[in-house]
């Protein structure tokens, strides 16, 4: 409990310890600041108190910003007012003004600060309150922070000097364009020189823990040039403005803005701002003290405000230059490093599609392959140089059954022709390969940003061992199924002749078990006839030779119609609903497209609920050479994701439900579809069901 109590007691004195310190750190700030604010208050006055009653300069108003801004997260920063409006009231009466005076003069300088921070407030909501980050970055920063200045300067102009007039009796013109620019210009440099200088402290402190390492360090690794360079700048800047503020005439004064360019082109933006704010108080000094070019030019008035226009020249020319060249140096090193990112990036793709197995090529609009990686050369075997006009021979492409190739069916030929992905197997022949090859080539096209396409992406996949081990499942399953006719014809038929001699034996238990034997022995051999009978269709459309025909769809779908409706009545189910209509002729073989249609229809009733009555409709359109016909059901539909499966040889989308089926109906009909060069889709029908879509070469 002891310790517990000891360390409650120094967390508690910690924790009134940091108040107290940063309470103590305000106070320093406010005194140091209302220190300087009367120092500048003073030079500016003292030349002028023994001849006019109004002071002609006022760079302490910039003082009072920077004051501000500095103490805006300050927990003593309602100190800070009372200092500033004690310490005017009392240098406006050391200064012999009246108290009428003394007054206005005490009330503008703070509301011209207040204006100030509101009009940059509003103008960068995100600058005030954040001294150690804000900074001026880019030209695009110094304009609001002018406009602010300029429109602060001229709200004290307008409010203060009809004031003064009332109290006074007089006004001077040129007082008040001396006033307007001096305070503009002096809010302008303190305030940004604030936020520059708690930048780099905040940012060395961050880097390096203490400003004395910062140091340390910064001696180490910045180049003596630069050194040299920082004080070559200063002491040209100082024997260049002494020679010249001794000597009369202005017009050797304003080729000195070349060391300004200098210093903008070359150092950093916080130098850039402390010599703006040394030539303002050395050009506005000079000329009060009545010494310098400007002095010559006649009242002191003229003098002060030619002054602070040369003075303002110099600030605005130089920060301008300062902030585009750090915009210029920000963006090209954002530049580098998005070009660095881009070239890892590039460097990254180029290393994963080096890598890859697949080979991966881009053709141009006339199928010229232009771009490859290193396994399309492996796959195709070589690489058709530009004076090899014709791909095909090139290449040895050839369709599965060795036939050549038509250009126009090449994928990537296609997707040229219509912009739609195309996918097709090819076979390749030529002598730079040690055997024929099965390639599944991918073909999409790449469109640009402006949304024109001219170019087109190829995939290609070696499929030769899938391919042939499909070959041979699908050969050894028709040899298997047409092997087992014979045997399975013989069961059926001594079933049924075993039936029938039990259906002459009077009633016995044994009778009866013996007929439910030979019910489920007929129900096994239809279930074993279908699989082979679906072997055998699968067998045929892969192999049978395709003789085209002109067919009438429409007559077709009727005889499957009718026969489907046939069987509903027999078997006792819903009779199925099927309309279609006008159907388009087409050129097709006849007996494999039967069979496509009579799948598709078939499985439309079948996958249907039970006690549901099944309605089907069968539509077609002429696209070009051919005709989409799309049969749509209100049966169970297809599971999400699998209406791509359901055409994979022996897929069953509803294994396990009360659906019987071999999983090769739909493998049929995708293979009699591709022979014909057409493409079959599935999808899920609007209404509920499946739509499938299928495309035969239509009838001239």
């Amino acid at each position: 409990m002891t310790v517990h109590n000891e360390s409650a007691a120094a967390s508690r004195a910690t924790g009134t310890g940091e108040p107290m310190a940063g309470l103590r750190a305000s106070l320093l700030r406010t005194a140091g600041f209302a220190s300087l604010f009367v120092l500048m208050e003073v030079l500016s006055r003292v030349p002028f108190t023994q001849s006019t009653d109004l002071y002609s300069l006022w760079p302490s108003v910039g003082v009072a910003v920077m004051w501000f801004v500095a103490q805006l997260r300050s927990p003593a920063r309602w100190i800070d007012p009372m200092v500033l409006v004690a310490a005017l009231v009392g240098i406006n009466l050391a200064a012999g003004q009246t108290v009428a005076v003394a007054v206005v003069c005490t009330l503008l300088a703070p509301f011209q600060v207040g204006v100030y921070m509101r009009l940059l407030a509003l103008a960068h909501p995100q600058r005030l309150g954040v001294v150690g980050r804000a900074r001026l970055r880019r030209p695009a920063d110094l304009w609001p922070q002018l406009a602010a200045a300029v429109g602060a300067a001229t709200a004290g102009a307008v409010v203060g000097f009809p004031a003064l007039w009332a109290v006074t009796g007089t006004f001077q013109w040129g007082q008040a364009g001396t006033v307007l620019i001096s305070t503009a210009t002096s809010m302008l440099i303190c305030e940004a020189m604030t936020r520059h200088v708690a930048a780099v402290l905040t940012g060395l402190r961050a880097r390096h823990g203490t400003l004395r390492a910062a140091w340390r360090q910064a001696v180490r690794e910045v180049p003596g040039v630069r050194i040299g360079e920082y004080l070559a700048v200063i002491g040209c800047s100082a024997a260049a403005y002494g020679v010249m503020f001794a000597l009369p005439g202005i017009s050797m004064v304003f080729p000195l803005l070349a060391l300004t360019v200098w210093a903008a082109v070359r150092l950093s933006t916080t130098y850039v701002l402390m010599f703006s704010a040394a030539v303002t108080l050395a050009a506005g000094a000079v000329t009060l003290y009545q010494s310098g070019p400007f002095a010559t030019l006649g009242s002191a008035q003229a003098a002060v405000l030619i002054a602070h226009v040369y003075a303002a020249m110099s600030t605005l020319i130089g920060l301008t230059l300062a902030l585009i060249r750090d915009e210029r140096a920000t963006l090209t090193t954002a530049l580098t490093a998005e070009k660095e990112q881009a070239s890892r990036q590039a460097q990254l793709m180029n290393a994963i599609v080096d890598s890859m197995s697949d080979g991966l090529g881009v053709h141009d609009r006339d199928g010229r392959l232009i771009m490859h990686n290193p396994a399309t050369v492996t796959l195709l075997g070589r690489i058709r140089s530009p004076e090899a006009v014709d791909p095909i021979a090139f290449y040895g492409l050839c369709n599965l059954d060795g036939t050549p190739m038509n250009e126009h069916d090449l994928p990537w030929d296609r997707v040229t022709a219509d912009g739609q992905p195309h996918v097709a197997d090819m076979l390749v022949r030529n002598p730079d390969l040690p055997h024929d090859r099965i390639l599944r080539s991918t073909a999409a096209p790449l469109v640009g940003p402006d949304g024109y396409m001219d170019r087109v992406v190829s995939l290609l996949r070696d499929v030769t061992a899938e391919t042939r081990h499909r070959d041979a499942l699908a050969s050894f399953a028709g040899v298997v199924a047409h092997d087992l006719l014979n045997p399975l014809t013989t069961i059926e038929g001594w079933t049924e002749t075993a039936d029938d001699a039990l259906a002459d034996i009077p009633e016995h238990p044994a009778v009866a078990t013996a007929h439910g034997g030979l019910v489920r022995v007929k129900r096994a051999a239809v279930r074993m006839r279908g699989l082979v009978n679906d072997l055998l269709a699968y067998t045929t459309t892969r192999d049978a030779a395709l003789t085209p025909a002109v067919i009438d769809l429409n007559q077709m779908v009727t005889d499957i119609a009718d026969a489907r409706v046939d069987t509903a009545i027999a078997a006792g189910t819903p009779v199925p609903a099927i309309t279609a209509a006008d159907l388009h002729p087409m050129n097709a073989d006849p007996v494999l497209t039967r069979q496509l249609l009579d799948n598709l229809v078939s499985n439309a009733v079948k996958y249907t609920a039970a006690d549901v009555t099944p309605h089907i409709t069968i539509s077609s359109a002429r696209v070009d050479d051919t005709v989409a016909v799309t049969i749509a059901d209100n049966g169970i539909g297809i599971p999400a994701g699998q209406h791509d499966a359901v055409f994979d040889t022996f897929h069953r989308a509803h294994r396990g439900q009360a659906y019987s089926g071999t999983g090769l109906g739909l493998s049929i009909c995708k293979r009699t579809v591709e022979r014909h060069g057409g493409t079959i889709t599935a999808s899920g029908n609007p209404g509920g069901g499946t739509r499938f879509t299928f495309t035969l070469p239509a009838a001239a």
